[in-house]
């Protein structure tokens, strides 16, 4: 609110005080005080006016309590805000609120008090220079009070700042190879991980005073940090592995998996323990994860038995030494969670026929876009095409048709091999002449186009057959036959043998310090605590699972711990849904041209949780679990920031489950559909041919494939794209997702309320897209419930270019296309989804110092992944992880900065002179995106697959 907003307020209650005051003048001076709130005004107003940049309202307002009595909380508030009010100004100013704080009486103060002015007395100095007597003062601060929290994290701030100078002098020096210049160098080295150890002893320290939001911000800088020691552990793992293992174990659950991959690091040791406290703590947070990283790193290992790395034996070790851990301590649960995975990765395993289509989809998709290439004039040589693409066929028929049955544990799948390969091998080779070398070299790009599309239709009908929905006795008669009866459970129910501490117990750490509770709410809180704790010592002697309580052995429904939960604090097991049983039937979608499973659990909240079974290679299934991360990143931002949390902007991160190297469990209900699942609904309903509009498309792509000779593509090729673009637009009608909506709603409340979140969540999904360069939001990854208007972002994955840059030379910054952009409409697109955009980048951006290493960590992480995961690069290169992220982590800081810039491109703007302020608006980077993402001309520039006419 404006500072007059807030003048008027306190105005009127200095009115009231006054009335009060000239009321009782005949009582004494501390009856007088109890009976107003004068200081309480004043220093209220005064931060009120500090944090909108007006600091000489601020010290009016203070100047005004000469005459009022106050307590010494008062006195030091007043004190405090005066000081701040110096802080950001001219160097004289500062100098003026350092010597206020050099010649305060700190006799009066507590030790918590006198610790914040010589914080603040550092953070003056530090901004004037003198780094040396800044550190000097924060330890003069945390000697007074070694449990105040801010004191710890603003002296790791300053260690990180030096360390981070030290490094910018020593590149900007110019290196030779004299022994000087080597010393020089490895001095200077070796004194930034000395301000790095400083650093992250003090970040640690500080969460283990206080546990709050403020000091867990800084926990993936220490990740980061780690990656200074080289090669080998030193300084840096020596502080990690002192500190880290001490703090709660609930703080590391948004990071399980940058914990998981440093397994494969030199901080492999602090790393397990860590991951051995949550496990102790909160089994089923990290036990799925655990496990896929197991049977992924073991078979990484089998592959590379012949090289010389250790890193992969090494990770492998620990996840086995920590699932084993887990199997002897708690044996129940480890049966339970085993038996489940067990018959989720056997029964709901996709069938052959519905892998195959999947290859078979992604390499139609593959020539659909070498074709597109062509007729750009780009990748001419059509020889090293076909012999790129018979190269791959032939490893598909390896793969399908040639591999060793011998491999099959059980009969039926061997029977179903064998069916499989005696059904399609023959006519699958003949098709794309592997059976005869000479025709298989004669093979063009449309051939083998018109083969795969071939294959995808005959795969399809064979898929198709199977029922939408099938019952769970007739899938896996063992899941249908679970059930589980959740008993009543108290606070520590959950605690697993060898946990410390009860939830039961409240610590000040735990909740509110500043709360002051009523004397009947405090002996209430004290009775319940004590019958916990009875219940759970009788509990105890009567053998219920030998533990704290019995609950700790009941399964809980995945995706309840951090950062799939849009909340960060400590976890309540008890609090949890458990699994009680699995719903009588499976339903059988279709997303992504594969079939999903979606089985359902039922909770003993009385709820239904929803789950797809979805095939995905590891390299997807990480990457959507660092979305989640990223989700729960922003999300606290647009919860913190006036400006977002006014517009009820809200991010929910989707749970993603690994069950297995390629199988994995996304959380999402029957009332998620997709744009392409609307498409289909009413090409269904009005006859229309699913694929006659890209058929369209195709054949304006393949008549530009062909230019005349010493002609390039020119506008006319250009042209003719853009005019097969419009007549399949004329086809296609705008409005089949309102008309879809409509049928859903009938009333016009519910049909305008869903259009409000809609475009909301559109707008938050749209800006994320925009600052990683997501760009393939085909229709079947376009997600939303048509419930809530909640948007999903499955497959979230960033474009990389060619040498590991986030790629900018995307056509479409978003998917706005002219059904979402014409169900939004022209009014929610000013009201709704622009102002969110432009709210949602500036809460963002007044976060930036606090989320940037925790982009950097994820940057790092995807970057490393991405890489790996191609082919070329899982075959050839043997090197170590840490050396990968030391060659790409140059990469890494531009990407970040990049993804940072595009976040700035959207904040509000002020205009800075008379004419901007005329001729601009305070949004126009949003504006500018928008006429960009809904433009003809860049939309035909999109993939046949992007279906930008829909």
């Amino acid at each position: 609110e404006p500072i007059s907003t807030w003048d008027d307020i306190f105005q009127w209650r200095s009115h009231l005080f006054t009335a009060i005051t000239n009321k009782f003048h005949f009582a004494e001076q501390s009856t007088l005080a109890s009976l107003h709130d004068r200081p309480w005004t004043a220093i209220r107003m005064a931060r009120a006016a500090r944090q909108l940049g007006v600091p000489e309202v601020s010290l009016l307002s203070l100047s005004k309590l000469t005459d009022c009595a106050m307590d010494v909380a008062d006195a030091f508030s007043k004190l405090n805000e005066q000081i701040l009010s110096y802080r950001n100004g001219s160097e004289d100013e500062k100098k003026g609120g350092l010597n206020l704080i050099n010649t305060t009486n700190l006799s009066y103060f507590d030790s918590n008090q006198k610790s914040e002015l010589f914080r603040l007395k550092a953070d003056f100095l530090e901004s004037l220079g003198g780094k040396t007597k800044a550190t000097q003062a924060y330890c003069h601060a945390v000697q007074l009070c070694p449990t105040y929290a801010r004191a710890w994290t603003s002296w790791g701030g300053l260690c990180w700042s030096l360390s981070d100078l030290v490094e910018t002098q020593s590149r900007r020096q110019q290196s030779t190879d004299s022994a000087e210049d080597k010393a020089k160098k490895a001095s200077n080295a070796k004194k930034v991980c000395q301000y790095l150890a400083q650093s992250m002893g003090c970040y640690l320290e500080a969460i283990h005073c206080e546990s709050t939001e403020a000091s867990r911000v800084h926990i993936p800088r220490c990740l980061i940090m780690l990656a200074k020691d080289g090669s080998s552990p030193g300084l840096l793992c020596s502080t990690f592995e002192k500190y880290a293992p001490s703090l709660p174990s609930w703080i590391w659950l948004p990071w399980i998996p940058q914990l998981l991959s440093s397994l494969c690091r030199t901080e492999s040791k602090a790393a397990k323990l860590l991951l051995h406290g949550i496990l102790t703590s909160y089994p089923q947070s990290v036990y799925f994860s655990l496990r896929s990283f197991y049977l992924e790193r073991r078979d990484q290992e089998r592959v590379k038995q012949s090289s010389d790395s250790t890193s992969g034996s090494t990770s492998v070790a620990c996840a086995e030494d920590l699932m084993s851990n887990l199997r002897k301590s708690q044996p129940t649960l480890w049966m339970s969670l085993e038996s489940i995975l067990e018959e989720l990765i056997i029964r709901f395993r996709p069938s052959y026929e519905e892998e195959l289509l999947a290859t078979i989809t992604a390499l139609l998709q593959r020539a659909d876009t070498q074709l597109e290439q062509q007729s750009r004039g780009k990748d001419a040589d059509e020889e090293a095409v076909r012999a790129s693409f018979s190269k791959t066929l032939s490893r598909v028929s390896e793969k399908f048709f040639r591999s060793d049955q011998s491999s099959a544990t059980k009969d039926d799948r061997a029977k179903k091999t064998a069916e499989f390969t005696m059904r399609y091998k023959e006519s699958f080779e003949r098709d794309f002449s592997m059976l005869d070398e000479s025709k298989k070299e004669k093979l063009s790009l449309d051939d083998i186009i018109s083969k795969l599309n071939k294959w995808k239709k005959i795969l399809e009908t064979r898929v198709s057959s199977t029922p939408p929905c099938l019952p769970l006795m007739q899938v896996s008669p063992s899941l249908s036959a679970f059930t589980n009866s959740a008993p009543d459970l108290w606070g520590g129910s959950c605690d697993p043998p060898g946990s410390s501490s009860s939830s039961s117990t409240r610590t000040p750490a735990d909740g509110d310090k500043d709360s002051s509770p009523s004397s009947s709410a405090a002996a209430a809180l004290k009775a319940a605590n004590t019958a916990s704790t009875a219940v759970r010592i009788a509990s105890t002697f009567e053998g219920s699972g030998g533990s704290q309580g019995s609950g700790w052995t009941t399964v809980e429904i995945p995706g309840q711990y951090a950062p799939n939960v849009c909340s960060g604090e400590k976890p309540h097991p008890e609090l949890h849904a458990k699994l009680i049983k699995f719903e009588s039937t499976v339903e059988v979608s279709r997303r992504n041209d594969q079939l999903v499973r979606r089985i359902g659990m039922v909770g003993s909240d009385g709820k239904v949780y929803q789950f797809l079974l979805q095939f995905a290679i590891p390299y997807w299934t990480r990457t959507d679990e660092r979305t989640a991360q990223i989700q729960h990143l922003f999300g606290k931002c647009l919860r913190n920031e006036t400006i977002s949390s006014r517009r009820n902007l809200w991010l929910r991160p989707t749970a993603v489950i690994p069950i297995a190297q390629r199988l994995r469990m996304t959380a999402e209900d029957k009332d998620h559909v997709s744009l392409d699942d609307v498409y289909a609904t009413d090409c269904l309903a009005n006859g229309i041919d699913y694929s006659e509009a890209s058929n369209i498309m195709h054949d304006g792509i393949r008549n530009m494939a062909s230019p005349k000779e010493g002609q390039g593509v020119d506008s006319e090729a250009k042209q003719a794209k853009i005019n097969a673009f419009n007549s399949v637009c004329k086809m296609i009608s705008p409005r089949i997702l309102s008309n879809y909506i409509r049928n859903e709603y009938t009333s016009a409340e519910e049909y305008f309320q869903f259009q409000r979140t809609f475009a909301s969540q559109t707008a938050l999904n749209a800006l994320l897209q925009h600052a990683f360069c997501v760009s393939e939001r085909t229709p079947c990854k376009f997600i939303f419930n048509q419930r809530n208007g909640h948007i999903l972002s499955p497959d979230f994955r960033f474009s990389y270019s060619n040498q590991g840059f986030v790629d900018e030379k995307k056509a479409v910054p978003f998917r706005l296309t002219r059904n979402i952009e014409e169900f939004i409409g022209p009014f929610l697109m000013k009201g709704i989804f622009t102002p969110t955009m432009a709210s949602a980048a500036t809460a963002i951006c007044k976060n930036e110092s606090d989320i940037e290493q925790a982009l950097q960590l994820l940057c790092r992480d995807d970057i490393v992944s991405w890489y790996l995961s191609k082919s070329s690069q899982r075959e050839g290169s043997q090197r170590s992880t840490q050396d990968l992220e030391r060659q790409l982590a140059d990469r890494v800081k531009k990407n970040v900065y990049l993804i940072q810039s595009r976040f700035h491109q959207c904040v509000v703007k002020s205009a800075k002179d008379e004419d901007e302020k005329r001729n601009s608006t305070c949004d126009r980077g949003v504006k500018n995106l928008i006429s960009i993402a809904t433009s003809t001309e860049n939309l035909v520039s999109m993939p046949l697959n992007y279906a930008a006419w829909l």
